[in-house]
């Protein structure tokens, strides 16, 4: 479901992710830690690790240094967040150790790269994206009626793979490319009266 969800928002809306599955992991993670505790977590998280990768990248370490290093500060982050969230009594933020740590170490990384070529407003445009697909997809995986579906009728995946195929063949506008032109087509309509 959540594979359907993250072709649905970028080939047929046209939301930028960063990476294609980290949304799914987002969403996973957020089942486990319930919504709102697991967005705040996921932003603290990445926005520390960006803050402590753009001083490792002033060291100069290779790629494999660079992001190893950025993995030990994601666990400590998370270790961290379910110390303070123990010692508060805060049962929810305990459950943080459910988020992929490889994936958002590894997106801190394609944040920060991506930072320092397309600037902070890109990065702002893809997390923001993956932020919002992984809800999404969080929203559709905890559906009732979804969940017994796909746990009842584990071949209703097929219709999911099938519909995965057609909507790879999708090669019309998005739905943010026509936002994008609406008012190109407001003065074409405009300039045949």
């Amino acid at each position: 479901i959540g594979a359907l969800i993250v072709v649905i928002m970028r080939i047929l809306v046209g939301i930028r992710t960063s990476g294609t599955f980290m949304p799914i992991l987002i969403a996973l993670a957020l089942i486990q830690t319930t919504l709102v505790t697991g967005i705040v977590i996921f932003l603290i998280v990445v926005s520390t690790g960006l803050l402590i990768r753009s001083y490792l990248s002033r060291l100069n370490l290779l790629l494999v240094a660079r992001i190893s290093a950025v993995i030990i500060v994601v666990i400590t982050i998370i270790a961290s967040i379910s110390i303070i969230s123990h010692k508060l009594g805060l049962s929810q933020a305990l459950q943080v150790t459910f988020f992929p740590m490889i994936i958002l170490a590894w997106t801190i990384e394609r944040m920060s790269v991506l930072w320092e070529e397309d600037g902070p407003r890109e990065v702002f445009v893809q997390g923001a994206g993956s932020l919002l697909t992984a809800v999404i997809a969080y929203l559709f995986m905890t559906n009732r009626t979804v969940e017994y579906l796909t746990f009842n009728f584990p071949e209703l995946m097929l219709v999911n793979l099938a519909l995965i195929l057609i909507l790879g063949q999708y090669t019309g506008y998005r739905l943010t490319e026509l936002y994008r032109f609406h008012s190109m087509g407001r003065h074409h309509v405009s300039d045949k009266r």
